[in-house]
């Protein structure tokens, strides 16, 4: 289906149906509104998108809807992956964030559990993909934390897969932030004899070695 029949047809049939009378009908237009961003690159059309999904997930007549909520973190672990990656830096992860740090409050254990589970489903996806250290720091991590809080409580076994993600993400941000000084510390090598040089470029080879298998950490993974 072409972007301009998605554009002129389906969004606004979607987007019609999504205030529907029927709460069954709006939440069925989730997947499909997730579908049109993975698919799409039109950036009207995907901030039409935004819109509507902005409204369902800020609305207060959908603050208390498990079963919106659901469907919603099930749509961005589905699509995150392969939405167009300044949509999902400025909008999944940060929204992904919020619905993790509100299970928090759920006092509900089957919701809880059951919104869990779809947030956990939804950052394993999603950690396969590049994120920035100021998203790993800002929205990653700290959504990763207070999922890790629900497990404690309901599922201990995904509780400690969720250690050792959180581990994993934080010695990715360290292993960023040791990796840049050393960037600068080699200019100032080209600054200092050549046999200063070769010894100052050799140790800081010795150096990089223990990190080598982060390396790789901040390229795009998609």
């Amino acid at each position: 289906m072409s972007e301009a029949l998605i554009d002129k047809r389906v969004a606004p049939a979607l987007v019609t149906l999504s205030s529907d009378p029927e709460f069954s009908v709006r939440i069925a237009t989730i997947p499909a509104f997730g579908t049109i961003m993975e698919t799409v690159i039109q950036r009207e059309l995907l901030e039409r998108v935004k819109m509507q999904l902005a409204s369902f997930l800020e609305d207060p007549q959908y603050h208390d809807q498990h079963s919106l909520h659901m469907e919603i973190i099930k749509t961005f672990g589905r699509v995150g992956p392969n939405a167009e990656p300044k949509f999902r830096d400025e909008f999944v992860l940060p929204n992904l964030h919020k619905l993790a740090n509100s299970n928090n409050q759920q006092a509900i254990d089957t919701k809880r559990m059951d919104v869990a589970i779809q947030l956990f489903e939804a950052y394993s996806a999603l950690s396969c993909c590049f994120i920035s250290e100021e998203l790993m720091v800002n929205h990653f991590l700290p959504g990763l934390k207070c999922l890790r809080i629900d497990m404690e409580h309901l599922s201990p076994e995904h509780e400690v897969i969720l250690s050792s993600m959180i581990k994993e993400c934080e010695l990715k941000v360290e292993n960023r932030t040791v990796q840049e000084p050393q960037s600068s510390m080699s200019i100032a090598a080209s600054l200092v004899s050549e046999d200063t040089k070769t010894r100052f470029l050799n140790k800081m080879g010795q150096l990089s070695t223990s990190g080598a298998m982060l390396a790789n950490v901040f390229q795009r993974k998609k």
